[in-house]
């Protein structure tokens, strides 16, 4: 059992003992002051609305029950406005650099999940045109999350349903063809309600380049969106696997019009007297589930609205037995939500099983410009432009420093900035560091065999910069917990620059004052001690960089 797990767990058992309600999340940190203890937990504070009572009050009876939990506990006090400060065994504190060292790459995997199935929806954006920065928020949290809840015990899908169908696509296929006669030589306009993004030229040259001005009469705008799609997929595709983002489904709205799927959901929402005609059109019961008005399936002019095929795909989701379901949705999709979910009961299904995310908008600043983006108008910045100027490293990290439920500025200057002054590089900077240290240890010749560092006696760490370090290599596991309970990559990308931080501050510390440094010829007994930290150190940093799909490079 990690460290984490044990004191979070003697927490709840002190709470469990006072007779009150357990199921409130514990989260515990490292005190930013060391006369604040090892760890602190702001539980009282928690509990206090939910019990009405004074979050003291209540931390002075989880610390009173506390005092029975030695040898782990020391000690533990109530301070205010209520939190509770906890002294451990050093031993136990000393012990977690061996559970790292031993654990490696599974140390900080937890079984929330316990093999439950998930499938984690996200990105979906529609084959209009090519990703943008704001989809590419939801690509990286999406998959973030995917690699959390894999991490803590989830069996994991993730899937990309795309909307190929509809008006949209029609006016998709009219503006190619537009630009296709453009080429030739036509003056030929773009719908008003087409698409003007410079994409379609390029795509419309692809199209000259295979079909020549064979089709200079042709008015088959099925062919033109057909042909737009592919290429946009394609680019879709690749842009997402640049970005490390993968998916073990893609989905098509047309499928379902195809297979005659929406056809039936909706004959089915008819059989159970969800739907009703009016005004000509066919309107689902979406109040009777708390929507604050009904919804239309089928417009009166017969064609189905965006919500029908929805319907079936999520119909087919639960069809397909997971036990959870994730939907990652952008900014623009909270109104949705809750017919989604009353559409998903009116056939019958349990809608707490579908957990939606929504992820707040992008602002990307430039200098003092902020831009604003329209797929439609053409004016946004792709992913592509993205990762040709930033790569997939910094784009990610900087897409995870703010909760989802959180505006994004993205600061465009800061991104490219290759000093420790980008969060990005003074991670990626500490592991670099970190493995200096060997290469250091190397010319002084020590001998670096394993036994020698997996068997040091690690109770010769007592400075308070390296016990500030196990410390919070100590709480990894917790962090991958909360992050896999909330949904909540932001957790991670904290973690990682509070961790540094630390070990930035003890090597520093080591090239001022002899008594830190790290690499001491003369004394290879503390020497083997401080080098198995900083094995644990790069342990933790690789195994929560690869959460997020982050490199460790080491050498920067």
């Amino acid at each position: 059992m990690y460290l984490s797990e044990k004191v979070t767990s003697i927490i709840r058992r002190a709470i469990s003992n006072l007779n009150q309600i357990i199921d409130t999340d514990i989260e515990i940190e490292v005190p930013r002051i060391k006369d604040f203890g090892d760890f602190s937990t702001n539980v009282a504070m928690k509990l206090a609305k939910k019990l009405h009572q004074p979050p003291m009050d209540i931390a002075r009876s989880i610390v009173e029950e506390l005092q029975q939990a030695k040898p782990i506990i020391l000690k533990a006090e109530a301070v205010k406005p209520g939190f509770v400060n906890l002294w451990i065994s050093p031993n136990e504190i000393t012990n977690v650099i061996h559970q790292i060292l031993s654990e490696a790459e599974e140390y900080g995997r937890v079984n929330v999940g316990n093999g439950k199935r998930v499938l984690v929806e996200f990105v979906s954006a529609n084959p209009t045109g090519p990703l943008h920065i704001g989809h590419c928020r939801n690509a990286v949290v999406g998959d973030s999350i995917a690699r959390i809840l894999k991490f803590a015990g989830f069996n994991v899908e993730r899937e990309y349903y795309f909307n190929d169908a509809g008006a949209q696509m029609q006016n998709l296929g009219k503006s190619l063809r537009a630009r296709y006669l453009q080429l030739l030589g036509k003056d030929e306009p773009i719908p008003e309600d087409g698409y003007y993004g410079e994409y379609l030229v390029d795509i419309a040259r692809a199209l000259v380049a295979e079909k020549k001005d064979s089709l200079l009469h042709s008015n088959d705008i099925d062919f033109f969106t057909a042909f737009a799609t592919k290429h946009i997929l394609d680019s879709i595709k690749t842009d997402l696997a640049d970005l490390k983002v993968e998916f073990d489904h893609w989905v098509s709205e047309s499928w379902f019009h195809r297979q005659g799927k929406v056809d039936e959901v909706i004959d089915e929402l008819k059989r159970r007297n969800m739907a009703y005609e009016k005004d000509g059109a066919l309107w689902l019961k979406t109040t009777q589930f708390g929507d604050e008005k009904d919804r239309v399936l089928v417009k009166s002019n017969g064609e189905k609205t965006y919500l029908a095929p929805d319907i079936a795909y999520h119909k087919n989701k639960y069809e397909r037995h997971y036990d959870q379901l994730i939907n990652v949705f952008g900014g623009d999709h909270h109104g949705y939500i809750p017919r989604l979910k009353a559409a998903i009961q009116a056939l019958g299904y349990d809608p707490q099983k579908l957990r939606c995310l929504v992820i707040q908008m992008v602002t990307l600043k430039k200098g003092e410009e902020t831009m604003r983006f329209s797929k439609r108008k053409g004016g946004f910045i792709t992913i592509r432009e993205m990762l040709d100027e930033l790569g997939s490293d910094v784009v990610r990290f900087f897409f995870l420093m703010r909760t989802i439920d959180s505006q994004l500025v993205f600061d465009w200057e800061l991104a490219k900035d290759t000093s420790i002054d980008n969060p990005v590089y003074y991670v990626q900077y500490a592991y670099a560091r970190s493995c200096s240290l060997f290469k250091k240890a190397q010319e002084e010749k020590i001998n670096l065999n394993l036994s020698g560092i997996s068997q040091a006696n690690v109770n010769l760490l007592t400075l308070p910069e390296e016990q500030s370090i196990i410390k919070h290599l100590a709480l990894f596991p917790d962090v991958v917990r909360r992050a896999a309970e909330v949904l909540e990559p932001q957790f991670i990308t904290a973690y990682l620059r509070v961790l540094t931080s630390a070990f930035h501050n003890y090597f520093t510390a080591g090239t001022k004052n002899p008594e830190y440094r790290i690499v001491l010829p003369d004394n290879p007994e503390l020497t083997y001690a401080r080098l198995a930290l900083v094995r644990a150190l790069q342990i933790v940093i690789r195994n929560a960089m690869s959460l997020i799909s982050v490199s460790t490079p080491e050498k920067m």
